[in-house]
């Protein structure tokens, strides 16, 4: 009989914690210690119950006042109900209880430092929001500043050279003209310079160029190459980072295909592109990796790429141009 009343009871005991587990899994944490304290309250049949965290009530039910204030001083967590039950059994269901509800506790303090990370993290938001917002008004500002005065000589420089002011000599009209263009590249330069886009592109890939190809000595061999570039900046639209994977993976490539190579940079004959050539005839084939890796990159830059055939030819890169960058800078 008392087996029997004993299996009973663990199975009420069991029965409570899953319905407590379920109200603090749906309702959080703060829901499920008050329902543990209320069904300690049922079950002891007490006239009230509280759950102790040292000497801090977390959750408490019932309506009379605890019959010792310091008696949950002596553990961490602890169940204290009054009157207080003195039984074997009930001593047992208070300590299963208090143990889970040692670990509600534990769930509850991590719940109370996720809210507050969140709180840190909305409120680390907003103030980059509002960085944003008064970046945003500065560009802004300085975008007018810097347009108002160019805009105002450009004006002049038209009407001088619609012959407003007067007929012009030879060297008034070259100086004219050299004064339009340097105001139009310097116009480009303002747009791109405070433009929203946070990738500028490269303003100049001739310097990336000369240092990925010409000092191409790999393993003790130094690969000779022949590299031929315009006489203005090569400005190319994209991320950076990829720009530079794909110059020293193709570097790279013409290292250790062991023959002389030509690097030579053009403009394409579509519009907005340049040209990348590499022939390196007579050396190794490119590896389908290395094929795959350029393919991608240039896909990403919004570019193309064409392979060397079995019978040989060149290999050609395609990178989209940035006509914002002035042809007149000098990197």
């Amino acid at each position: 009989m008392g087996r029997r009343i004993e299996d009973s009871l663990d199975a009420r005991v069991e029965k409570v914690l899953a319905a407590v587990a379920e109200r603090a899994l749906r309702c959080g944490t703060r829901a499920g210690l008050d329902a543990l304290v209320r069904e300690a309250l049922r079950l002891t049949g007490a006239s009230g119950a509280a759950l102790y965290d040292g000497r801090t009530c977390v959750a408490r039910a019932g309506h009379a006042a605890p019959a010792r204030a310091c008696a949950p001083t002596a553990r961490r967590q602890a169940l204290v109900v009054w009157p207080e039950r003195t039984g074997a059994s009930e001593q047992e269901l208070l300590a299963r209880l208090a143990s889970f509800g040692g670990s509600l506790m534990a769930a509850h303090a991590r719940e109370v430092d996720a809210g507050a990370r969140q709180a840190r993290l909305l409120e680390a938001k907003q103030r980059l929001e509002r960085a944003v917002a008064q970046q945003e008004r500065r560009r802004s500002r300085a975008s007018h500043d810097l347009r108002t005065p160019l805009m105002v000589m450009k004006g002049y420089v038209d009407m001088m050279v619609k012959g407003t002011a007067g007929p012009l000599t030879p060297a008034m009209q070259r100086y004219l003209d050299r004064m339009q263009r340097v105001a139009n590249d310097q116009g480009a330069l303002i747009e791109r310079r405070l433009a929203k886009g946070v990738d500028e592109g490269v303003d100049d890939l001739r310097p990336l160029l000369r240092t990925a190809f010409i000092p191409a000595t790999r393993g003790g061999r130094t690969a000779d190459v022949a590299l031929t570039l315009p006489g203005r900046p090569v400005a190319v639209k994209g991320p950076r980072a990829d720009v530079d994977l794909l110059v020293r993976t193709l570097a790279r490539t013409v290292a250790a295909s062991g023959a002389a190579v030509a690097v030579r940079v053009e403009s394409a004959e579509e519009p907005g592109m340049w040209r990348l050539r590499v022939d390196s005839r007579g050396g190794r084939a490119l590896p389908e990796k290395t094929a795959a890796v350029l393919r991608h990159l240039a896909q990403r830059l919004r570019g193309g790429l064409a392979l060397p055939t079995e019978d040989g030819g060149e290999l050609v890169v395609h990178l989209p141009a940035d006509d914002t960058v002035p042809a007149s800078l000098d990197a």
